[in-house]
Formats: C-alpha cells, structure tokens, sequence
C-alpha cells in the first residue's frame, strides 16, 4: 500500500505500480476491482466508457476506504512469479511464497504456514509495541515532575522577591535602586526558565502524540491481518519505534535552578544589601546511604549520610539548601532528637540515639520536600549484653561441670 500511494502522489520509483492497461508509464489514479488493475485517469476514463466494462468498480486511490484496502491486499495474495496464491512464509527469505516457490526455490529454507509467519511477525511488532507504549508512563510522569519543579522555582523567585521588597523597605534611598536591579534580574531569569519549561513541555507533548500516531497506524496495520501488508511496512515501523525509543535529551537540557535572596546587614556590608543565591538541587535525586539508615542498637550512636544531587546526578551544595530529618517512632509517634553535620560540599551526616527498641519511620527532606526513597523503615534492636556479663555467665555454667582425668 505503500508504493500505491507514492506512486499515486508521484513519488513513486522505478518498481513502483504502473497503471495495467497502457505502456505509456503513467502515474496511476485509480483501480478497478474487477480487474484487479490500477489505472491512469486516461485508462480509468476510456474503461468507463466501454459497454463490456461499465459496471466495473472503479475507484479513486485517494478516496479509498479502509475495505477498499483490505479487498485490494487479500487480491494482492498472489505469487508474481507463477500467478498462485501464497500460502507459506519463508523465515530465511522473509517473504509469502506460493506452492511452486516452496518446492523450487526454498526447499532448504524454514518454511511455516502463513498462519505462523503471520503470528511470528505480530509478536514480534506488538513486542516493539509494548516497549514503545512501556515509555508513555515514564513521559507523563517526568512531564508531571517537571510541572512541579516550575512551581517549586516559581515559588522560590517569588519568595526571594518579597524578601527584596522587604530589605528594599527597610533602607529607603539608595536600596531602591537595589531593589530595581535586582527584581529585573529575578524576572529575566524567571523569563528564561519560563521559555525552557514550557520547550520542553512542547517537546514532550510532541513526542507522546508521535507515540500515539505511530501505535495507531501499527494497530490499524495489525487488525487487518494481512502479512504481506505487515512485511511492506514493518521496517518503516522498526525504524519509527527505534527513533521513537530513543532517550529524550532535551528533559536534560533545562536548568532547574531555584533562587533565594539573601538579605545582608547594611551596618557590615557596605556595598551590597543583599545578593541572590540559587540552589540546583533537585530533592528527587537526592540520596541517602549508611547503616544508620535502616538498622540501630538502642542507646547506642547511629549515623547515617545524606548526599544532595543536581538534575544530572551529580553531587551539588547550597547554602539555601534545607536538609530536614524526622525520625518518629511507630509505637509512641514520638520523634527522636537529631543532631546533621554540614560539611558543605553537599554531604550530610545526620546522627541519633534511639532510646529504646522499636519500628521508626525516617523523613528526610530538602527544602520541604522528600528525598528518593523516603521515608526509610528504621528497626532498633536491644542493645548487646556486655562481655563482662557473658564471661561471668560462661564461668557459672562451667562450675556445674564434672571433668573426668584417664591416665593410661
């Protein structure tokens, strides 16, 4: 069906359906089928005008129906060569052979019914199918997630804008010009986050009705059941579900930069009221590891790290970065006292003392929002009894012990 409307729209090459009832190589408009021919506007004119031919259908290609195309591919069902019907696939030759083919010319070859040949090839298409309708989800939800980083940003610009405002009101005279200046640079920024955001969104909106368009022309293609119509377009189909499997690196390309204003006191700074400091750490791909995290021995130090990670998985530090731990007890729903050590180059080492045994939960957040993986399930166990107490158990088992001497 391919090469039909290429060469309807003039595309076609060399090998390409040439009208069945002239030489003059014209592009092909139309198709009778009763004569199972397709046929230049010339022909398809004179064959309405002859008697013996006027009650033929003859349809134009660009008005086909979906069953003008399924009565076109269970005629196109014949052997070229020996002008049979196929009725076997040749695995090897990936091609419908009729009898005499079978026999001739691919003996030595795996051959299986068309049944199989047409059941192999649908597995094989809904396989690819499912991987490419498996990356829908996984779209939506980083179209999802990036929503919510443009409102955590927005929030964050507005935040520090009212913290301007508020310094700016605070040292009226020169701290207006302060003010000016550095609102225009808040609102460029936000105009370039905005145009990033919503490219990416476009892109992805591209992207998931590209999926669908691609699903829907393969599904139409399956539901009509017709191999050899499957085989003319399965390898633009691989091509078209390998580009569409591809990662999506323009979600990598926007800068998910938060802001905050940081107010300086005028009696000590001189120069500067203020300055804006952004933070590129994005909570969903902050990490924490360590054995504190999970297991702990009641009245004994525990200690566990927290590592804050950028949009690419690289380790990045803030100093408006707000690293929150609550460790709550699922018994008495009380929390335990933390202590978090901040070394400033984006680890974290958080530490505690569970006062007795039990089930927690830990909650570890950055800028109020919860780390990958949290909460974590803590379990504290008793703690170990002393080696003193065991070696004074072991001797008084030993004094009940009857020690028998054989000399020989």
């Amino acid at each position: 069906m391919v090469d039909i409307v290429e060469a309807y729209s003039g595309q076609g090459q060399e090998d390409s359906p040439q009208c069945g009832s002239c030489d003059e190589r014209k592009s092909i408009k139309f198709y009778c089928a009763d004569c199972n021919h397709f046929l230049c506007e010339d022909c398809a004119e004179a064959h309405r005008k002859m008697k013996a031919l006027k009650s033929h259908h003859v349809k134009e290609i660009g008005k086909f129906k979906p069953s003008d195309a399924q009565d076109y591919a269970r005629r196109a069902n014949v052997c070229k060569q020996h002008n049979d019907e196929v009725r076997f696939y040749c695995e090897k030759c990936v091609i419908c052979i009729c009898r005499d083919c079978a026999i001739l010319d691919h003996r030595e070859h795996n051959i299986v019914s068309l049944d199989k040949g047409l059941t192999k090839k649908k597995f094989e298409i809904e396989n690819k199918m499912k991987e490419v309708q498996a990356n829908v989800p996984r779209l939506r939800n980083e179209k999802e997630s990036l929503e919510k980083r443009r409102a955590r940003m927005n929030k964050s610009i507005e935040e520090a804008t009212d913290a301007i405002h508020r310094t700016a009101e605070r040292n009226i005279g020169f701290i207006r010009q302060h003010e000016a200046a550095m609102t225009e640079r808040l609102l460029k920024q936000k105009e370039s986050y905005e145009a990033s955001f919503s490219n990416t969104v476009t892109d992805l909106d591209s992207k998931l009705m590209e999926i669908e368009s691609s699903l829907g022309f393969g599904n139409d293609v399956l539901e009509r059941n017709n191999l050899p119509e499957i085989l003319n377009v399965e390898d633009i189909l691989e091509q078209r579900f390998q580009e569409l499997l591809q990662p999506c690196t323009f979600l990598m390309e926007v800068n998910y930069s938060e802001c905050k204003y940081a107010a300086n006191d005028l009696s000590s700074l001189r120069y500067s009221p203020g300055k804006i400091i952004t933070s590129n750490t994005e909570p969903l791909l902050t990490v924490a590891d360590g054995m504190g995290l999970t297991e702990a021995m009641a009245d004994e130090d525990c200690t566990f790290r927290v590592i804050t990670k950028d949009s690419k998985g690289e380790k990045t530090y803030s100093e408006i970065d707000r690293l929150g731990v609550c460790i709550r007890s699922l018994q008495t729903k009380k929390p335990l006292k933390v202590k978090i050590a901040d070394s400033q180059d984006g680890c974290y080492e958080v530490s505690y003392i569970p006062e007795a045994a039990g089930e927690f939960s830990i909650y570890v957040t950055v800028s109020g929002e919860a780390i990958n993986g949290s909460p974590f399930q803590l379990k504290v166990r008793e703690r170990l009894k002393t080696k003193a107490k065991e070696r004074k158990k072991g001797k008084r088992e030993l004094s009940g012990i009857i020690t028998f001497v054989i000399i020989c």
